[in-house]
């Protein structure tokens, strides 16, 4: 599909994993490119390297994000906006779980792509596409991840409720589940000598996701062809959530 092409799209999160293979499919589809991330050099590389509008933002500094959506809207344009902030802390039961620590989970998590959605929305002068990247604990269980399951459970939510409230505006909203993924964040537990191979074990096609295979089904949510989608979810998750 070509009709991304010179779309101005907006990527939260995008200096590594699987923001970064977003950017980058994005940038392969002609597609006028913003990027954002908390690390200054790390956004300044990006944009550098695939040509494309960038801007530092921490989304739990509210005050800067309806600013971040304007200079883009003001910029660039608006048409796309992926949300892909998100932080994992390791494993933790329930019972030990860090109040603070839930508290941040959720405002990156959920509450950061409310805010940032919301203030496309309030932009945004015609139809356009958001896509929220959740997780496969937007479906399922997650033992040991309290904070981080019930964010992505609330992004589930959330991209129903905003499908419904924006689809006369020809705004349409929709969820990626990823399952396991080779990134960053994924480093510590693929390298674990047990959990690792269990984590294996679960995933009925027997491997982890790659970033680029994410990118594509999110990319696939943006295409203007697709206009008749929305309010759905979609997992890339190797068939865990089948199961």
């Amino acid at each position: 599909m070509s009709g991304l092409r010179d779309k101005p799209v907006l990527v939260v999160g995008a200096t590594r994993g699987i923001g970064l293979a977003v950017a980058k499919e994005l940038a392969a589809c002609g597609a006028r490119l913003g990027i954002t991330g908390r690390d200054p050099e790390r956004v300044k590389a990006v944009a550098q390297d695939l040509k494309a509008w960038g801007a530092v933002l921490d989304v739990l500094d509210r005050a800067a994000i309806p600013l971040v959506i304007s200079r883009f809207a003001e910029e660039v344009g608006l048409y796309g906006l992926v949300y892909n902030a998100g932080i994992s802390p390791a494993f933790t039961r329930a019972e030990k779980l860090d109040p603070e620590v839930w508290d941040q989970v959720l405002a990156v998590n959920l509450t950061g792509a409310f805010l940032v959605a919301q203030a496309f929305a309030q932009r945004l002068q015609q139809e356009g596409s958001v896509v929220l990247v959740g997780s496969v604990l937007s479906l399922k269980d997650g033992e040991r991840l309290a904070a981080y399951t019930a964010a992505k459970a609330g992004l589930w939510g959330l991209t129903r409720a905003l499908a419904l409230d924006w689809a006369n505006r020809g705004i349409r909203v929709n969820l990626v589940a990823p399952g396991w993924t080779e990134t960053e964040m994924t480093a510590g537990l693929r390298a674990h000598p047990v959990l690792g191979p269990r984590l294996l074990q679960e995933i009925p096609l027997g491997r982890m996701a790659q970033p680029e295979e994410v990118a594509r089904m999110v990319v696939f949510l943006l295409e203007p062809e697709n206009r008749y989608l929305t309010g759905g979810v979609y997992a890339v998750d190797g068939g865990v959530s089948a199961k």
